[in-house]
């Protein structure tokens, strides 16, 4: 999410900008109060990547998109 929590993760455009996320998610509460897991949609490509077969691809994708470095 794109918050100051980490150095430069506020300026992340591929960061989910935190008033986003959080309407998302409480949207999320409100349409199914009951759910034993809530995952906004951007999530999902991570989430279910295994199940895809295609996790290693999708970590990859991330690390190599992380304004971080390694």
């Amino acid at each position: 999410m794109r918050t100051e929590l980490l150095p430069g993760q506020q300026d992340n455009e591929h960061a989910m900008p935190l008033d986003g996320f959080v309407a998302e998610v409480v949207a999320l509460l409100e349409a199914q109060p009951d759910a034993k897991e809530i995952q906004v949609e951007r999530v999902k490509f991570l989430r279910y990547g295994e199940a895809r077969g295609d996790y290693d691809q999708v970590v990859a994708t991330l690390n190599a998109s992380d304004p971080h470095g390694t």
